[in-house]
């Protein structure tokens, strides 16, 4: 730049792309650098056991066709490659190539009963009891329907929504520092028998009815067919569920897949749930892959609960930023800490390519499928001809 005069570090601030510092991880192949025709590659587990990042949890956030589902559906099948076991919450009903590629049937509730409690610790068993009922109610609980909730759910041996009901049902027995009534918990009884008569309550009251094998390489929940109440208790089951199988297992790496992800966070108590999941990924040796579209999905939602959710979002080390609308943009670049360069590249991404931030670091990544993964992994094949990115 003739007779300009400039810093490397304002250089670096106008090119941010000019000499990228790459991650230096060998596992997971994922695409090509863009601006560096270097091949990236990205596990979750590699990046934090060498510091790059403080939390193995991925956000992957784009419009309608950009290639966020694909992305994601190949990093499980190349994760199941190195041995790591893919857990993927389906709301769409999307995966099933993706268990017939695996040997597996997906699981469906309503075809089967799934426990949320199973294998959850005593502190894990309250956090999902207070989620499902305010979930059930549409509202958050109050201080004494929590401590009510966390009493009951504070049992030896095995819980399940009906003896947490039945607890419930009588509240002189709780032992709790506050006092309860059967007034205080009107409202909680009404609203578990509310979702036991529901769609979404028949697939989780009792005990569970499958017996699965927790090592095997992947396992889909298929929740496709359900409205956005039901879904939402559903998925924050799921997850329990999910995380209950792992029992004490530390060694072996979990990736747990969560499609439309967003509508945990539209409600203050799975908010919370969500939040608490990802604070426990270290510890349960497990990454979890949140996907959603845009910050538009949260425009609805209380302040309160907005805040958990994007503080939750806010927090995540590695964020996958596939094209968004001008309107959304900047938004997101706000939360996300993007650069005023980053944000305007974000809506001139091309289908396939998406912004990768890693701890700080930043990426244009063109996703590369291979001819063996497309058929399993094309969302719009239905629609005759069109492939996903």
């Amino acid at each position: 730049m003739i007779g300009v005069s400039t810093t490397t570090a304002q250089l670096r601030g106008a090119i941010p792309w000019e000499s990228p510092r790459p991650l230096g991880l060998a596992r997971v192949p994922v695409g090509i650098d863009v601006h560096t025709g270097s091949a990236f590659c990205f596990d979750p587990f590699q990046a934090y056991q060498r510091g790059i990042v403080t939390d193995p949890v991925m956000l992957v956030l784009g419009s309608k066709g950009s290639g966020k589902s694909t992305l994601v559906k190949s990093l499980a099948i190349r994760m199941a490659a190195h041995g790591y076991l893919i857990r993927h919450i389906d709301p769409k009903g999307e995966g099933h190539p993706l268990a017939s590629y695996f040997g597996v049937d997906p699981v469906r509730p309503g075809r089967v009963v799934i426990n949320p409690f199973d294998g959850l610790s005593g502190d894990d068993r309250a956090r999902m009891g207070i989620a499902l009922v305010s979930a059930a109610l549409n509202r958050p609980l109050t201080p004494v329907e929590s401590a009510a909730v966390t009493a009951a759910a504070n049992v030896t041996g095995a819980l399940n929504l009906e003896l947490l009901a039945g607890r419930l049902a009588s509240p002189g027995e709780l032992h709790s520092p506050l006092v309860i009534t059967e007034r205080d918990i009107r409202d909680l009884i009404a609203g578990l028998h509310t979702l036991a008569s529901s769609k979404a309550g028949r697939m989780m009251f009792g005990d569970s009815t499958l017996t699965l094998d927790a090592s095997a390489p992947y396992l889909g929940v298929d929740l496709s067919g359900h409205d956005d109440d039901t879904l939402r208790v559903l998925m924050v089951a799921v997850t329990g569920w999910i995380a209950g199988l792992w029992g004490s297992d530390r060694l072996r790496p979990k990736v747990v897949i969560m499609d439309e992800f967003w509508r945990l966070l539209t409600d203050r108590a799975t908010a919370e749930w969500a939040k608490h999941a990802f604070k426990m990924s270290r510890e349960h040796g497990a990454s979890y892959i949140a996907v959603l579209q845009h910050l538009g999905d949260l425009r609805s939602v209380d302040a309160d609960t907005r805040a958990i959710a994007y503080g939750l979002l806010a927090d995540s080390e590695t964020r996958i930023v596939y094209r968004q609308p001008p309107d959304q943009a900047a938004a997101l670049g706000e939360l996300l800490g993007l650069t005023a360069e980053e944000t305007a590249t974000v809506q001139r991404l091309v289908p396939g390519q998406a912004l990768w931030r890693v701890g700080g670091r930043s990426f244009v990544v063109e996703h590369v499928i291979t001819d063996i993964e497309r058929p399993l992994i094309d969302t719009n094949a239905a629609m005759g001809g069109r492939h996903d990115r």
